[in-house]
């Protein structure tokens, strides 16, 4: 997709539930020097905590940390937005993730298939090109 002229931008949407079954909009876009993830809950329920940072849980029990890139304004608190781009080389090929969502109200878990994942490594690839 070109955002403007000479700037492409490249995403993978998905919708996912929570671990209390709440959908997500997850969505993985990239520039050519960028790798964001953003996340959007239910408007007036999810509230992200900001500056709050992502926990990406891998099945290993490491643990990777994704900065806040809204920390002083986000463009609503039910939207969070995490730079990816440091940790493209530490996530899994193929395997679920479980996101760790810094919400201001109960903790919430959010697993990330490992279809989901295969999908990410491809854009991942595929943002070298651009």
């Amino acid at each position: 997709m070109e955002e403007a002229p000479g700037q492409i931008m490249i995403q993978s949407r998905q919708t996912l539930k929570d671990d209390q079954k709440s959908p997500w909009q997850v969505v993985l876009f990239a520039h050519k020097d960028q790798l964001e993830l953003r996340l959007v809950g239910f408007p007036d329920r999810d509230k992200f905590t900001h500056p709050g940072n992502l926990e990406i849980n891998l099945v290993n029990g490491q643990q990777l940390i994704a900065e806040d890139e809204f920390i002083k304004k986000s463009p609503a608190d039910n939207v969070g937005q995490f730079d990816i781009n440091p940790l493209t080389d530490q996530l899994p090929k193929d395997q679920n993730l479980i996101l760790s969502l810094p919400l201001t109200q109960e903790k919430r878990l959010l697993t990330i298939p490992a279809a989901v994942v295969v999908e990410w490594q491809a854009l991942i690839q595929q943002k070298e090109t651009l």
